[in-house]
């Protein structure tokens, strides 16, 4: 098998996984428990600037991707993302892919996903343990709707913990609307509130 033959396989393989459960409408919660660091942890987390307040929101490039599975897998451990996905993610969104930086530093990132002409999925939206608890949700959030409406999508969908109350609360506070309350979305005992926006200026 040619070198071109195996990325294209590997971009088929998200393509076809999309509409799993594990693989849609996952919202990465910032409000995960704090898990102790593993040993991989260690030393990498010293070097971040989390007082810093430098942070921007910019498209992800290839070289984002290995942070953006570290702060993945120190939130989710065995359920997280890897990065194989991830570039794969970026292959075929790249203009929906945001990562969150704090100066040099990687501090979250969030995936939207073209459902439709019109519509795109929250897919994931994360912050780094260590960057939370400083409005950057909100501003990884803010960012994404601004970059939806400029790429014209007309609506925004995603799927949050009900229990999850700072999360559902920060989406109501930018509009969204709970549509649906689903049993085992994401597996038994994982629930999920379906929210909607209309990307549509009033």
């Amino acid at each position: 098998m040619t070198e071109q033959n195996k990325k294209r396989e590997r971009v088929y393989q998200v393509s076809s996984n999309r509409e799993k459960s594990s693989h849609k409408l996952r919202y990465v919660e910032a409000s995960a428990p704090h898990e102790s660091d593993c040993r991989l942890c260690v030393g990498s987390l010293a070097t971040t600037d989390a007082e810093s307040n430098d942070f921007t929101v910019a498209n992800t490039s290839y070289n984002d991707i290995s942070k953006i599975a570290f702060l993945e897998k120190q939130l989710y451990s065995n359920d997280a993302y890897s990065a194989a996905f991830f570039y794969q993610a970026l292959r075929q969104w790249p203009h929906t892919f945001l990562t969150l930086k704090a100066g040099e530093k990687t501090a979250g990132y969030s995936l939207m996903v073209p459902v439709s002409d019109s519509g795109l999925s929250l897919m994931s939206l994360l912050v780094g343990k260590i960057f939370q608890g400083k409005g950057l949700g909100k501003l990884l959030l803010s960012d994404s709707i601004a970059l939806a409406r400029s790429l014209g999508y007309k609506q925004m969908e995603l799927s949050v913990a009900p229990e999850n109350a700072s999360a559902v609360s920060l989406y109501r506070s930018f509009g969204f609307n709970t549509t649906q309350t689903v049993r085992d979305y994401l597996g038994p005992g994982q629930d999920r509130l379906l929210m909607t926006l209309s990307l549509l200026e009033n």
